[in-house]
């Protein structure tokens, strides 16, 4: 539990500096006058890569084994490409629900960058999320939950991966594809098949998105749509999603049975990668309650925060 506490305060920490930096950091972005696709990649950096350094200093862990940077089999690489085309409808069909409560403002950042080139938009929408939240959530974050079992860690990490975004919006898909990125790092023992399953999905919406509106269309509001048609993608894409769900649940099984070898002893390795022999000889325990409480004020935070910025009475 000493370890699950730990890591609840360090989640605790990033959703306060992702709340408060913003304002600290304002004055800053105006003096250097920044574009929007700059500040985007600044803050990734300043506000995921340098706490998750810290907090593993502090905690004093490897950052190969915590954040478990090690080679993804070629074999794999095509699986986890396809993972990442997969939960496109998943991540679509949650999307729409979602954006019948809250207006979807992911699609207005888009049209503002729509004007820079589309390989710096990839950059910054695709890449270096891919990169600073997988490091952050599947790596630093994870860890600290590998002792309670892969179902209960992958739906906590997805839970906390919705609230980190900090966006109505986006948590319901947030959270289902934080669930199987985590069951992806998992099953093959690399942060890079989250890394590359989120860029791909990142990179084909930029570059759908990208396309559509410099051909001077913009995204549709869900709410204004003629109900038979808004009906018809309910249930085109609800069908594409459980289809997709049962083909990502085979190609995760395949994952973990190619890396089953591998996997098994690195974990068998790594039982003790900090704290948990420690706890024991120093004889200091943690109960539940205390060790998930940060988890508890993140959420209240959360609900705070989206009810002051996104509900209009």
């Amino acid at each position: 539990m000493k370890k699950i506490f730990y890591v609840n305060i360090f989640f605790l920490v990033l959703v306060l500096i992702q709340i408060c930096g913003g304002y600290a950091l304002n004055p800053i972005i105006k003096s250097l006058h920044l574009n929007l696709g700059s500040v985007l990649i600044l803050t990734q950096i300043l506000f995921l890569i340098i706490p998750v350094i810290i907090y593993l200093v502090v905690t004093r862990q490897s950052p190969v084994k915590a954040l478990r940077i090690k080679p993804l089999k070629i074999g794999d690489l095509s699986l986890v490409i396809l993972i990442g085309f997969l939960v496109i409808p998943i991540a679509s069909f949650l999307g729409l629900i979602t954006n019948l409560v809250f207006h979807n403002n992911v699609g207005d950042v888009l049209s503002k960058m729509s004007s820079l080139p589309l390989g710096f938009m990839i950059v910054v929408v695709a890449l270096t999320p891919a990169v600073c939240e997988e490091i952050t959530m599947r790596g630093a974050v994870l860890s600290g939950y590998r002792k309670i079992g892969v179902h209960k860690a992958a739906v906590i990490t997805g839970l906390l991966f919705g609230i980190l975004h900090l966006n109505p919006s986006q948590f319901l898909y947030t959270f289902v594809l934080g669930i199987i990125l985590a069951y992806m790092v998992n099953a093959t023992g690399s942060i890079f098949s989250s890394m590359i399953c989120h860029f791909v999905f990142n990179g084909f919406n930029v570059i759908s998105a990208w396309r559509t509106l410099r051909n001077g269309v913009k995204p549709p509001d869900i709410t204004t749509l003629d109900p038979n048609l808004r009906n018809s993608m309910f249930i085109t894409l609800f069908i594409a999603s459980i289809i997709s769900v049962v083909i990502i649940i085979a190609i995760i099984r395949k994952l973990k049975k190619n890396n089953m070898g591998s996997v098994a002893s690195e974990d068998s390795r790594n039982d003790n990668l900090y704290g948990s022999s420690r706890e024991s000889s120093e004889g200091v325990s943690i109960n539940p309650v205390t060790a998930y409480s940060p988890i508890i004020v993140s959420a209240i935070i959360y609900c705070i925060f989206i009810f002051n910025n996104y509900v209009k009475l």
